[in-house]
């Protein structure tokens, strides 16, 4: 199985690769598309998946959609999301998206399908196990993005300044967990370090049981708040992946990469911390402890075995 980073600035957007089956998860800014376009152009894709309404994940898949070139007939489509019609509105991030979105996938003749926990499913050798969100999950979603609609001369519009409680727009992010032959990659989009934990420990995994994997894709651009001590400790994992330029929002942050050194120092082991752009330096340079159970590598093709 191969993973496959594209350059996404301060966003994600992955391919997973067996043969000749391709999943897209997430799309990252709009100028990711090109990268996209040039893969999928000898690859077609099988499957995109969605995590959620941030426009750093979306941006690609509208360029995506509405490619006249891209057979939307020959793809499954994946994402949480409400049954409602909607416009674009502008770049900002907030629920507006997904309506948009899902307007632009029907207008060529596809559909979405949800996602929940516990739904299973299969590409080609690709074994997709959705852990999160949960439906309880999906129904706090659906009241944050109703009380955001108005309507102005019948048309159904969204207000101008967005609000959300909670933090719903990251926290009903969906988690994957893929399988191919003997591998596992966890997708943790940018959920909640506790959902995660969460997740994981309903599947029976603890800090004695860990969950085995060959690649974690670290949550929300290696985010402090999106990785826990309490998540690496039920994991079995030695490869991270961090998609991010390190632009506008300084991600990763150095507490994270904390967090990652004290475990790989505790298990007297080192990690691999794979990179999709050149910001070794500039980590480095904002830690202001020595780092030397990490290995920074900038690779955006990984071979997962």
């Amino acid at each position: 199985m191969d993973f496959i980073s594209f350059r996404a600035y301060q966003g994600d957007a992955f391919i997973i690769r067996d043969n000749n089956t391709n999943i897209l998860i997430d799309g990252g800014m709009p100028n990711t598309f090109g990268q996209i376009k040039s893969y999928i152009e000898e690859q077609p894709l099988d499957a995109v998946f969605v995590t959620h309404v941030d426009y750093d994940h979306l941006g690609g898949i509208f360029n995506l959609i509405t490619d006249k070139d891209f057979e939307v007939n020959t793809c499954g489509f994946y994402m949480n999301h409400p049954e409602f019609p909607s416009e674009y509105q502008g770049e900002k991030v907030g629920f507006k998206h997904g309506h948009t979105l899902k307007d632009l996938l029907e207008k060529r003749g596809g559909t979405f399908k949800s996602i929940t926990a516990e739904q299973k499913l299969k590409f080609g050798e690709i074994d997709v196990l959705v852990l999160s969100p949960e439906k309880e999950t999906i129904k706090n979603l659906y009241l944050n993005w109703n009380k955001n609609i108005t309507y102005e001369n019948g048309r159904l519009k969204y207000k101008s300044k967005q609000t959300q409680s909670g933090d719903i727009i990251n926290s009903s992010s969906s988690i994957l967990l893929i399988s191919c032959h003997n591998s596992k990659i966890l997708m943790l989009g940018d959920s909640h370090a506790e959902t995660a934990y969460k997740c994981i420990s309903n599947l029976g995994f603890n800090a004695e049981n860990k969950l085995s994997l060959s690649l974690l894709k670290l949550s929300h651009h290696g985010s402090k708040h999106n990785t826990s001590i309490d998540l690496l400790n039920i994991i079995d994992c030695n490869n991270f992946y961090i998609s991010t330029n390190g632009g506008r929002y300084n991600h990763p942050d150095v507490e994270t990469i904390q967090a990652l050194e004290n475990r790989a120092n505790k298990l007297n082991t080192t990690f691999n911390v794979y990179l999709n752009y050149d910001i070794e330096e500039d980590i480095r340079h904002r830690c202001d402890f020595k780092i030397t159970g990490l290995i920074f590598i900038e690779q955006c093709s990984l071979e997962c075995s």
